[in-house]
């Protein structure tokens, strides 16, 4: 480790950390804007921050309680959940991530 480095923060200012999934998600998809958003909890969201990403554009939704409740990616042409989650700190397991709903923008609830 370097003197004066900071892990802490990342691209984004927003401090590093690894966002739980234990509860399966939905992915709500729209293909014309090749945007997804995957819905962690349905919970009011009180703030949107970008997130540092390699490829595509990244949006956390937080709760009051500053806890991630949904992940916004745009610019993905392939929306399986392990495939939008690549640029976001998950922690996880497989049998959460094989149970994803998926359903079209247009038709998710608010």
């Amino acid at each position: 480790m370097n003197a004066g480095s900071s892990p802490d923060t990342g691209k984004s200012g927003i401090k590093r950390f690894v966002i739980p999934i234990t509860e399966p998600p939905v992915v709500e998809i729209d293909t014309e804007a090749t945007a997804a958003y995957i819905r962690l909890r349905d919970t009011k969201v009180v703030a949107t921050k970008p997130f540092g990403s390699e490829k595509g554009v990244v949006m956390l939704d937080f709760d009051a309680d500053e806890n991630v409740v949904g992940i916004e990616v745009v610019g993905q042409h392939e929306f399986s959940i392990r495939e939008l989650i690549k640029e976001v700190p998950v922690q996880t397991s497989d049998a959460v991530l094989n149970q994803t709903r998926y359903v079209a923008a247009d038709l998710a609830s608010a």
